[in-house]
């Protein structure tokens, strides 16, 4: 049966993001080169995602898997991709939803400040085609997987100038708006489970701050309640980061200012939903490993905990120094972290 987007985030209490492994790509590639997919996956240090892998995350407690996935690597000049790729995706996306927990899937760094989607009319001209037939290729071969499967249009676009948080110009949010409609109507076009399947649709950069939310225009959509807001937040990046350009940098995290912070954001969040009547996801959040275990523990127990009491489902970044689990074993190394992010 259909699944609402308000009936999944109410469902989802924790979620886990599989970064730098299907969203990694090889850099000595040279343009144009079709990658074969284990050569990209494991580009980033990381090794195949398993089955095994993806059932510890179920059995820590996640309920959902958001898969991230660069694509450019794998797409021909008339913007094919390879079926070689699409199987691997494919495959990971089946362990998730037979593991009965939702996935998000998605575009990942085919959009950021390396990618080749931006906001802009410039870019809008150049790559709307490519990226509609992307979607086109996506929504079909995974058109008859069940509801628990979601798709977001992309991640983290950025304008011409890679500029994050706010395009250098305010207009370009427009043509952010115009991608997220683009991609709502080539899925709904498509067929299988897709007329009335869940997708995410994300704000500029994956930005939450006012001016950035109220740039932001929902996509008109065929069906009720199928549209699931997203936003990142690393907030504060000097805690959250162990480098972050023109931040102070620091390993505690807990004064009554930071909670402020955390206690403003859920709000901003809430009212973001409820002007748009849909839910909305922290698609990304999380803070890197700098011996400081403790103060790692209170920010995730406060940020789960704030966004919870909002309805809002929250993802966890997984990679390199943000990593809960050994991506050989699937054992998880930060049991503690792992608990905090759970209800209760």
């Amino acid at each position: 049966m259909p699944l609402s987007a308000s009936s999944a985030a109410a469902s989802i209490r924790a979620g886990w993001s599989l970064g730098n492994t299907l969203d990694a790509v090889k850099r000595s590639a040279a343009p144009g080169e079709i990658v074969p997919p284990m050569e990209s996956e494991t580009a980033w240090f990381n090794p195949p995602c398993t089955r095994e892998l993806i059932r510890a995350v179920g059995q820590a407690g996640f309920d959902c898997v958001r898969l991230p996935v660069t694509w450019a690597q794998h797409m021909a000049p008339s913007g094919e991709v390879d079926p070689a790729w699409m199987d691997r995706v494919a495959e990971v996306t089946g362990w998730v939803l037979d593991e009965g927990l939702f996935c998000v899937l998605n575009v990942h760094h085919d959009a950021g400040a390396r990618g080749w989607l931006h906001a802009s009319r410039a870019h809008w001209d150049a790559v709307s085609g490519r990226f509609a037939s992307l979607w086109r290729q996506i929504a079909d071969r995974f058109a008859d997987r069940c509801g628990r499967l979601i798709f977001e249009g992309f991640n983290e676009m950025l304008d011409a100038e890679a500029r994050w948080t706010q395009p250098v110009d305010p207009e370009d949010h427009a043509w952010l708006n115009r991608f997220n409609q683009l991609f709502v109507d080539t899925v709904r076009a498509s067929g299988g489970n897709n007329p009335e399947r869940i997708l995410s649709v994300q704000t500029y950069s994956g930005a939450s701050v006012p001016s950035t939310l109220a740039g932001f225009v929902l996509p008109r959509d065929t069906v009720p309640d199928r549209l699931l807001l997203q936003v990142h937040n690393y907030d504060p990046e000097g805690f959250c980061w162990r480098r972050a350009e023109g931040r102070v940098l620091r390993d505690t995290w807990g004064t009554e200012e930071d909670l402020r912070e955390i206690d403003a954001l859920m709000t901003r969040l809430a009212a973001f939903s409820a002007e748009h009547g849909c839910p909305v996801m922290i698609g990304e959040f999380g803070t890197e490993d700098k011996g400081n275990p403790d103060a790692r523990l209170r920010h995730a127990a406060a940020f789960t905990r704030a966004a919870r009491e909002k309805g809002i489902p929250c993802f966890w970044w997984d990679c390199g120094f943000f990593a809960l689990f050994d991506r050989h074993t699937g054992a998880v190394t930060q049991p503690a972290l792992v608990r905090a992010l759970m209800p209760g």
